[in-house]
């Protein structure tokens, strides 16, 4: 087993370095298409679903790209992230509309379920944007940044002829350079009772680092304060100050007929409902073939101790979840 996975890591390893090494080349091949297909009228909106961690997005991600004949960063798509176009041509060769039946993650990680697996491919955004600082305002914004994430989306959609939806969480720290890019796009926020959001916060940090001490995923802008906090409070604003800013930024730079706010327990209630709502968001509603419908399930288990999901709860209550107007 040990020298399987080995092999299997060297082998990973080669090829990623191949592709890396093959870019400057497969870039000569697409920039003519990008620069044909991004100069022609936006056919269809992108559209991004955001929201805080562990709140359901990668399901309802999984979902969405599953039933309906829609564009996606797969597995196999994101191994060319410096060269998506190429990428998505690729990828329809390869698997063309068939569906990835895939609905399990590890923390938004779909890799065991193969190279047609929905990817956040947050690695395409890091050729733009840092990988330490999450929001994103209107003075990091170049107009280079722009123009080039621009180009490769709007090619990407024009030359398919279909809307290409985004699962990356940081997005919701990002939406004032998503409105210059794209001013009409379309977004689908996901959202999720606040203390399981934070119990959910607080496993990860278990899992990935031993303790609940480390920080774990997102930063909002606010997040060197927060991170002075004990960790109990930093879960909870952790979740709250990404709403905060997401929510403050939707509300003022988004028409309200551009997004649909999804709560993650009534997905799991109704997903037939959900999925026609985002439907008519798209305006799109062709099906993807083989597709296997699925379950939509969240639990509701408290997994901490009695004393842990008391300081949970304490904490949440003390924030208004509505305005989010409180502050530290």
């Amino acid at each position: 087993m040990y020298k399987y996975i080995n092999i299997k890591n060297y082998i990973n390893f080669a090829v990623n370095k191949l592709i890396s090494l093959s870019s400057p080349i497969i870039r000569k091949f697409e920039n003519r298409y990008i620069k044909k297909y991004s100069n022609k009228p936006l056919k269809h909106q992108p559209v991004f679903i955001i929201g805080a961690p562990r709140t359901g997005s990668t399901i309802l991600y999984q979902t969405l790209t599953n039933e309906l004949d829609i564009l996606y960063i797969n597995n196999l798509t994101c191994k060319f992230n410096k060269n998506i176009f190429f990428g998505f041509w690729l990828n329809n060769i390869i698997f063309k509309n068939k569906a990835h039946n895939c609905f399990k993650s590890n923390h938004g990680d779909t890799s065991k379920c193969g190279l047609n697996a929905p990817s956040e491919c947050g690695s395409f955004w890091y050729r733009w944007l840092p990988s330490d600082k999450h929001f994103i305002d209107y003075d990091d914004i170049t107009e280079n940044m722009v123009d080039e994430i621009r180009a490769e989306i709007t090619a990407v959609i024009n030359y398919f002829d279909k809307p290409l939806v985004f699962n990356n969480n940081n997005i919701a720290l990002r939406l004032r350079l998503v409105k210059k890019i794209f001013p009409n796009a379309k977004y689908i926020i996901a959202d999720r009772e606040p203390f399981f959001v934070a119990q959910s916060l607080l496993i990860a940090r278990k899992i990935f680092f031993g303790n609940y001490n480390t920080w774990w995923s997102m930063m909002p802008k606010n997040y060197k304060e927060v991170k002075k906090e004990n960790y109990i409070k930093q879960v909870v604003l952790q979740h709250y100050f990404i709403n905060q800013q997401m929510y403050e930024d939707l509300f003022s730079l988004v028409n309200k007929n551009n997004y649909e706010i999804i709560d993650y327990a009534n997905f799991a209630k109704d997903k037939q409902l959900i999925l026609y709502r985002v439907k008519s968001l798209m305006s799109f509603d062709k099906l993807r073939n083989e597709a296997i419908d699925n379950d939509i399930f969240e639990s509701k288990k408290v997994k901490v101790d009695k004393e842990l999901e008391k300081s949970l709860l304490k904490e949440i209550e003390r924030l208004d979840w509505n305005d989010y107007t409180s502050k530290l």
